[in-house]
């Protein structure tokens, strides 16, 4: 049934028991289970999903306006690198992502000094 789609809470209801342990026993996970968990973990990992967009800041003029659009260019790059393979794209978008950082931070010490 777990194969099937239905989940374990209600595996336990349709069982009768109140205790996940007590179901468990009555399981037999193998491997290609978990390699079907894991690749479908992987495919939509929930501590990627963007979250919830909150209402846009007055745009900031000058150099803080600099700063808030590379901050801005640099979250989503990141967001999206992280949905890619490990591979030649993924690599160069990290240093992409390391030279925003760079750039950044000296945005940053101008604005302060």
């Amino acid at each position: 049934m777990l194969r099937a789609g239905v989940g374990l809470p209600a595996l336990m209801t349709l069982l009768g028991h109140v205790d996940p342990d007590m179901t468990m026993r009555y399981l037999d996970v193998t491997l290609t289970d978990l390699q079907r968990e894991f690749q479908l973990a992987r495919s939509k990992p929930r501590h990627l999903i963007p979250p919830p967009k909150t209402p846009m800041a007055p745009l900031r003029a000058g150099l803080d306006g600099v700063i808030d659009a590379l901050s801005g260019a640099q979250h989503v790059l990141e967001i999206f690198r992280r949905t890619l393979s490990d591979g030649l794209m993924r690599t160069c978008l990290n240093r992409l992502s390391n030279r925003l950082t760079k750039i950044l931070a000296e945005a940053k010490r101008l604005s302060t000094g």
